[in-house]
């Protein structure tokens, strides 16, 4: 049975299909340069894949992807005491322009003629997802389940593999292109900077929403001022970042009473609220109920 993903071996299989290249490996030591041809996704299925990313670091941990494309330049080292087991897929620009094309027909609801070089130019931002957030990487991990439970026949590998994920990609960036075209910039370059800080300070919320952040913080970690952080943020993603705060710990909130039956008092310490009334008020108002109905 085909098992690429082995815990006491070193794996690179590679597969080819009209130059669009699938790798599985399982690696315990590995350096090399990073030079894609075309449009590259990495995936880490178990472990860490560190990257350096056009001056940028990247670690990449289980469960997350890294996208890039043929700008990018720099390496990927991984150094571990078991195996680190990964995906990497390689699409050649013609094929992603060809799904890129269809969503610039004049009886689509997307027709921006920018789009067709975003994939391909140095605008592109170089972006680490988690892949349980994305269409691209639900199709990742459905891929490695299928390798792992030893359902995936490589024999059987075809263009269509290649065109699925495409699709998804571009479905997963059209809004990320939209949050770039949003920012008030003169210079291109200066855009996918300010984006891609904007990112640094939302990923910051993300990890650690459940904690009392301040924007000032979050703002100095991203590089910015805590006003053009406020203000940036509430372009690109159409929301203020207390908002965005105040909605995560609320969908905690939710989460914890739907699943785990607590207390409201102890969903509203759990996701982050400093007392009951506050989170009783802006639950009600968020979901149309108090959450003591949740609860229950």
């Amino acid at each position: 049975m085909y098992q690429p993903f082995a815990d006491n071996l070193n794996v690179l299989d590679s597969m080819n299909q009209n130059d669009n290249i699938l790798v599985f490996s399982s690696v315990s030591a590995f350096y090399e340069p990073v030079r894609s041809k075309g449009f590259a996704v990495k995936y880490v299925v178990e472990g860490v894949e560190r990257y350096t990313l056009n001056g940028q670091k990247y670690p990449v941990e289980t469960g997350k992807y890294l996208l890039s494309n043929n700008t990018t330049e720099g390496y990927v080292e991984i150094e571990s005491g078991k195996n680190v087991k990964g995906i990497c897929i390689s699409i050649v620009p013609e094929l992603l322009a060809e799904i890129v094309a269809s969503h610039q027909r004049p009886d689509t609801a997307f027709t921006d003629p920018a789009l067709g070089c975003f994939f391909s130019s140095n605008l592109f931002l170089e972006q680490q997802y988690n892949a349980q957030n994305t269409q691209v990487g639900q199709f990742l991990m459905n891929l490695a389940q299928s390798v792992q439970h030893q359902h995936f026949n490589k024999n059987q590998l075809s263009i269509e593999f290649f065109y699925q994920l495409s699709e998804k990609i571009v479905a997963d960036q059209i809004p990320v292109f939209k949050q770039l075209q949003a920012i008030p910039s003169v210079k291109p370059s200066t855009k996918k900077d300010l984006l891609q800080r904007v990112y640094r300070g939302k990923e910051l919320m993300d990890a650690s929403f459940i904690a009392p952040l301040h924007i000032a913080y979050i703002a100095q970690e991203a590089c910015m001022s805590e006003y053009h952080f406020f203000r940036l943020f509430k372009l690109v993603f159409g929301i203020s970042p207390n908002q965005y705060l105040i909605q995560k710990r609320l969908e905690r909130g939710y989460f914890i009473l739907k699943q785990d039956r607590d207390s409201v008092t102890t969903a509203a310490i759990a996701s982050g609220f400093s007392d009951i009334f506050t989170f009783s008020k802006a639950f009600k108002k968020q979901f149309g109920c108090a959450p003591s109905a949740i609860s229950k």
